[in-house]
């Protein structure tokens, strides 16, 4: 990603959505891709990894044989392979995804002169700030630094004295004491990444005339601390630093932001590339995750009386499945997209967003994954408490083909079988239109608010 795209090569594609026509020389190649390319080696996570490796598993495209189509996942991004292009763009367009992210970061990302569509400035503007937001974050405690003895001679002590050393020194008539104090300097192996990385992006961004707004104050301070700690000078990073550094307990911090500068410094996917994967370049992102990351973001600003928790992402286990009879081995982790309880802990209500269409077609005949009622029924059993209602959410972008609309959502909630106090509603919101407040964003919080405090009531 180094420049306005000169290349006609290029095979374009929206996301969740069909290829246009193809060749049969461009179906070989997708096809080929999709075989010798894995996604996780290539995919730019904005919130933080998790151990589960199956949700980033999904290939780039998948070919429907009862339609005779290639479709395109839920990925956005460009990966160049064999010297053609495949460019994924957002079904919903350019505005309506920097708005998500907009509304993820609170940082308002605008468009550049227009020409999102056609330039790649908007990968590296999200780029840019997730590295923004990692440095940030890294440097909650300080610039990385190493500890560093430091030996002194004198008449003065330094620090602690050198028993051994000053004894022998006296011997051969030197009147001084030997002190050694530990200082903090500068770890120059990561602070020479980290200053790459940010000429590397601000190199990328001013090609396309991108001023340095995308560096907030807190950022262009560190960025600033750093230079001068280790000069003005361009640090060249030799190949194979990776494996040769060494994370202390100051630095230990720094490890994310580090992998993510190397990327970009490789101009290469994320995570490190297997045998088969050393022919396709690009960086892409999981919209699903995205949709994830700003349904929780617009329910944590409209509910602050309650404690919204995204935990989606998360590493820990909130919750089990099943339940050994013969010991306390458990099985099946639950982990909710989002939590939404009160400040004693009570869970009041689960919402799952699912970057998904709802539309009935040859593969889905009824519009909404039975998989997804499945989850969100697992999660109704076994959170909130036994005798108390609770509500759960599928959130699904507004579709007017759509089963949420035409059937599902006119008749909330629908209630579980054998557990009548849980509740499930199907929701979707807007995507396509303009504006920072958008009346389907309000009444997806509006429905959840009232059904948590309802819950509150009875409970």
């Amino acid at each position: 990603m180094t420049g306005p795209d000169s290349s006609a090569n290029v095979v374009t594609v929206r996301d969740c959505s069909p290829f246009p026509e193809l060749t049969r020389e461009q179906e070989a190649w997708l096809r080929k891709l999709v075989s010798e390319t894995k996604t996780a080696s290539m995919l730019l996570r904005l919130g933080r990894p998790t151990d589960d490796v199956e949700q980033d598993d999904d290939p780039l495209a998948v070919f429907d044989s009862a339609s005779g189509k290639w479709w395109a996942r839920r990925y956005v991004g460009e990966v160049q392979f064999e010297g053609v292009t495949l460019r994924m763009e957002p079904r919903f367009g350019m505005p309506v995804l920097m708005r998500w992210l907009s509304t993820i970061w609170g940082v308002r990302l605008v468009e550049s002169k227009g020409s999102h569509q056609q330039q790649r400035i908007w990968l590296w503007l999200v780029i840019a700030h997730l590295w923004v937001g990692r440095l940030v974050a890294a440097a909650k405690h300080g610039l990385p630094s190493l500890r560093v003895d430091t030996v002194h001679r004198g008449q003065a002590l330094r620090g602690r004295l050198l028993a051994r050393k000053t004894a022998l020194a006296r011997k051969t008539g030197d009147d001084c004491l030997m002190s050694i104090t530990r200082n903090r300097v500068i770890d120059v192996k990561i602070g020479s990444i980290l200053l790459a990385a940010f000429k590397g992006l601000d190199r990328a961004l001013m090609e396309y005339g991108e001023s340095r707004g995308w560096l907030p104050e807190r950022a262009r301070t560190l960025v600033e601390e750093l230079s001068s700690a280790l000069g003005g000078r361009e640090h060249r990073i030799p190949k194979g630093v990776r494996s040769t550094i060494r994370y202390s307990p100051i630095t230990e911090s720094y490890r994310p932001i580090v992998d993510l500068s190397l990327s970009i410094l490789e101009h290469k996917p994320q995570l490190p590339a297997s045998a088969g994967d050393r022919k396709a370049f690009g960086i892409v992102l999981d919209v699903a995750e995205i949709w994830e990351l700003y349904i929780a973001k617009i329910l944590q600003t409209a509910l602050p009386a309650f404690r919204v928790s995204h935990t989606g992402r998360s590493r820990d286990h909130f919750r089990w499945l099943l339940r050994s009879s013969m010991d306390d081995d458990k099985f099946g982790s639950l982990r909710p997209d989002v939590i939404v309880g009160n400040f004693r802990d009570r869970c009041l209500a689960i919402v799952d967003a699912k970057y998904k269409t709802t539309r009935i077609n040859t593969t889905n005949r009824t519009g909404v994954v039975t998989e997804d009622l499945y989850q969100l029924a697992a999660y109704l059993s076994a959170f909130g408490e036994s005798a108390s209602r609770l509500d759960g959410f599928l959130v699904y972008p507004e579709d007017e083909m759509g089963q949420v609309i035409q059937r599902l959502g006119p008749k909330n909630p629908w209630k579980l079988f054998s557990v009548p106090n849980r509740n499930l509603w199907f929701v979707s919101v807007d995507c396509g239109a303009a504006g920072d407040t958008i009346q389907s964003e309000l009444q997806m919080t509006s429905l959840v608010q009232s059904a948590i405090e309802r819950t509150a009531e009875i409970g």
